[in-house]
């Protein structure tokens, strides 16, 4: 009776040492806001639209995305300290339009061209110039990249990383062939093309019209050396490396996300893509290095006011947005979603995660003359 009763307190104590399943935190991204940051607006500067913090010189800065340039904010002052701008004409200028380009530390700016002229430039000052093979791209009536944030990264001293976008308003059958493989590809300034995807979107025939089948966002892990993308409409996520597929995993979440085909019409000639409001789509994926998360931001539900009013552009702000922010660990094991809410009138911005913290733009923006940022702290979720 002893040795059973021994038996029975050690299985029990077993038990006991056996860690429970980690909860799912859900709650709302306000709950996390650790305080804020001001940019300086001024005269000279009419959008902004920031997509990453970058070193230079010594300081570290916010980068603004322009038309063919970029401008660079100080981290520390919120203030404007350099802008470049793509001339139209002279030595400077590129050989046709950019149809992609990028910002990295050093202040270097990597420009291609639509006939695929490359120009590297550091501070304004061209440093290097190359010419890509263009054969598959000159019968093209209309050559898209997709450039912004982590899509088009440094690899190394001489070597990038960017994707395709296939989307072909031309193309009265369908505007998306979801049969592309191509969609990350590699140069070299030296060597001109490394390598091309062999990359099926996991995407049914359904989604052939829809915009959202050739967005891609993706994030560069820098501290692992890991780079993984998803298609906006799916929550399938690849790890990318040399233009292979080395892993696909399928992320988890609580909240049920449907994705639904675009809504298309065509009158003539007349054609017209709109995203599905009933439908949730990815719209950022970011590394947050100080507490070793990866973050995905997945838009929700879109709930339309004004719906007789259907061009986009006077569309702008009469949407009410619920996004989700997805906490995620090194092993892409679900840890935290919190909710932020957009309400008609405000407008959504970029998430940028660095070591200076994480940074979402302000719901509310009080001032012309300035922009200002929610800055969010996550080190609850981390093993830090």
């Amino acid at each position: 009776m002893k040795k059973l009763f021994t038996l029975l307190v050690l299985v029990s104590i077993l038990a006991c040492s056996e860690k429970a399943p980690e909860q799912i935190y859900q709650g709302k991204l306000e709950e996390f806001i650790s305080g804020s940051f001001i940019i300086e607006k001024d005269s000279t500067t009419s959008r902004l639209d920031f997509q990453k913090i970058i070193d230079h010189d010594g300081k570290r800065f916010f980068v603004s995305r322009e038309d063919q340039g970029y401008s660079l904010f100080n981290t520390e002052t919120g203030k404007k300290e350099f802008t470049f701008k793509i001339p139209k004409e002279g030595p400077l200028s590129l050989k046709g339009h950019a149809v992609a380009y990028q910002v990295f530390d050093g202040n270097e700016f990597i420009a291609v061209s639509s006939q695929g002229n490359v120009k590297k430039y550091i501070s304004g000052v061209e440093v290097k110039e190359m010419s890509l093979d263009w054969t598959d791209y000159q019968e093209k009536m209309l050559i898209q990249m997709s450039d912004t944030n982590d899509n088009f990264i440094k690899i190394d001293s001489n070597r990038y990383q960017l994707f395709n976008n296939p989307f072909d308003i031309f193309n009265d059958e369908k505007s998306v062939d979801l049969d592309y493989r191509e969609w990350v590809v590699e140069f070299d300034l030296e060597e001109g093309w490394v390598c091309a995807s062999d990359l099926k979107a996991p995407l049914g025939e359904e989604f052939s019209n829809s915009t959202s089948a050739s967005h891609l966002k993706s994030v560069y892990n820098g501290n692992l050396n890991q780079f993984y993308l998803m298609f906006a409409p799916s929550d399938t996520l690849y790890q990318i490396q040399n233009c292979k597929v080395l892993r696909k995993i399928a992320l988890e979440s609580v909240t049920e996300f449907k994705y639904l085909p675009g809504l298309y019409e065509q009158n003539g000639r007349n054609k017209n893509w709109k995203n599905n409001p009933t439908s949730a789509g990815n719209t950022s994926l970011n590394y947050d290095s100080n507490n070793e998360l990866y973050i995905r931001m997945v838009l929700m539900k879109t709930e339309e006011t004004q719906p007789e009013i259907k061009d986009i552009r006077e569309r702008t702000g009469l949407n009410k947005s619920t996004f989700i922010l997805l906490v995620y660990d090194l092993g892409w094991r679900l840890k935290a979603e919190l909710e932020l809410f957009y309400d008609a009138g405000q407008s959504s911005g970029n998430i940028i995660a660095s070591k200076e913290g994480i940074f979402i733009t302000k719901t509310e923006q009080k001032s012309e003359d300035e922009y200002e940022f929610y800055k969010i702290d996550l080190s609850r979720f981390g093993d830090n």
